[in-house]
């Protein structure tokens, strides 16, 4: 079956990712006629929500940053029904637990920071000095320091092996999802300004919300799913069932592993990722009281980190239900029952017994969830997005890996194409 789309289409987006439809929503207000095409049976990409049983169940546990620049551009966060998790965390060392907080916005934990054993008092004021001077900086500036490591930075700042173990290491490992902390400082900067210039959120009914709003906006006739790209051949598009789209611009909006990765690798970009797996119980009792992060500051640890989604959103349960998401880097190959035993045996030494009566919901192995980003950026030149003539490429792996650089990326490109479309005329 053909479609005659080089009559209706000015650009066609191969991805219906936060990079895809963030491009789209640009170029629509550009005056530009979009088509976005998606392999899967709906948007999002790697921002997806899953309802099972009466569960939402977010592929992978992620939180969304209120302070993004680019996500206050496009949202609307009123509409999004954000509901925000306590500043800080429950630090938890086998069978002993601290718990730190910013007791700037979180008067009442001011205490328990000051004299919790996650670090030294010195190490608190520091953290205070860190977010002081990270405010004075502008993303650009903080993307514009040179290259060095998560690890090293956190040496440079002074703060002491005991912050870093208890509370730096876990807490950066699970937003990186990796355990060295080889990330970029650049990147450790800008997360940090982030948490501390707003908050920590999920929309109400699950993150695949954001990508929902702005598919909303762009207008379900110009998204079609389960369209599976098989070729790109000059200005035509053929999807794996063999219908033909054409139009004068084609960006490729999806993660370096699909249909772009030739191109990358003829360029050698960086194609390298990293993994995560996430296990979800139902549990009747919920091991933890508030909308808070735990970590696991064990050295010979499996689990990362632990969340009771259902704290911060209560649409995430059923009643009488509580949702708990237990996040493991890396890929995890051991079978479900494995790592089910695993998972519940290590949290029993933070919960007790209680571990034994969670019900296991779902175990998600993510292969590509964040690009690797031992250096990373806020521009992308034109040269990195336009692939050749007619074809461009968007996605986060181009700037950093973080719900605001795949927006951004998206709205760099649109702007990169129109510049070339303009001038071609």
């Amino acid at each position: 079956m053909s479609q005659e789309a080089n009559s209706d289409t000015d650009i066609l987006i191969i991805g219906a990712g936060l990079a895809g439809l963030s491009a789209a929503t640009y170029l629509k207000r550009y005056g530009y006629r979009v088509k976005i095409l998606e392999a899967e049976g709906r948007v999002g990409g790697r921002v997806k929500t899953d309802k099972h049983e009466g569960f939402l169940l977010d592929r992978g546990f992620q939180v969304f940053l209120t302070a993004y620049p680019e996500a206050k551009a496009l949202l609307d966060y009123d509409a999004l029904e954000l509901k925000t998790f306590l500043p800080g965390a429950l630090v938890y060392k086998h069978q002993q637990s601290f718990e730190i907080g910013d007791p700037l916005r979180e008067p009442s934990i001011a205490f328990k920071t000051l004299f919790s054993k996650v670090g030294t008092l010195g190490d608190k004021l520091k953290v205070l000095s860190l977010a002081q001077k990270l405010r004075k900086m502008s993303v650009e500036e903080i993307f514009m320091q040179p290259e060095k490591s998560t690890l090293a930075a956190i040496q440079e700042y002074g703060f002491s092996e005991r912050m870093l173990r208890h509370f730096f290491q876990p807490f950066m490992a699970g937003i990186f999802l990796e355990d060295g902390l080889t990330t970029s400082r650049r990147e450790f900067d800008f997360v940090f300004k982030m948490f501390t210039e707003g908050e920590a959120a999920i929309p109400a009914h699950g993150m695949e919300e954001i990508p929902s709003q702005l598919a909303e906006k762009i207008g379900e006739e110009h998204i079609l799913c389960n369209r599976k790209v098989s070729s790109i051949s000059g200005s035509e598009v053929t999807t794996e069932t063999g219908e033909t789209y054409s139009a004068r611009v084609i960006l490729l909006a999806t993660d370096p592993l699909g249909y772009v990765k030739k191109y990358l690798e003829q360029d050698k970009r960086n194609t390298q990722y990293h993994s995560t797996t996430n296990l979800y119980f139902s549990a009747d009792t919920s091991p933890i009281k508030k909308p808070v992060l735990a970590l696991n500051a064990a050295g010979d640890k499996l689990v990362n980190n632990v969340c009771v989604m259902s704290q911060a959103s209560a649409h995430y349960a059923p009643e009488g239900k509580h949702l708990i998401s237990a996040s493991i880097n890396g890929y995890q190959k051991a079978s479900d029952e494995e790592l089910i035993l695993n998972v519940k045996d290590e949290l029993s030494e933070w919960f007790g017994k209680q571990t034994d009566s969670w019900e296991h919901l779902r175990t998600y192995r993510i292969n590509y969830a964040l690009p690797n980003q031992d250096s990373v950026a806020h521009e992308a030149i034109a040269e990195q997005v336009k692939l050749k003539e007619g074809l461009y490429a968007a996605g986060d792996y181009l700037l950093n890996g973080s719900l605001n650089a795949a927006m951004r990326s998206g709205r760099i490109a649109a702007d990169v194409i129109r510049e070339d479309l303009l001038s071609a005329h």
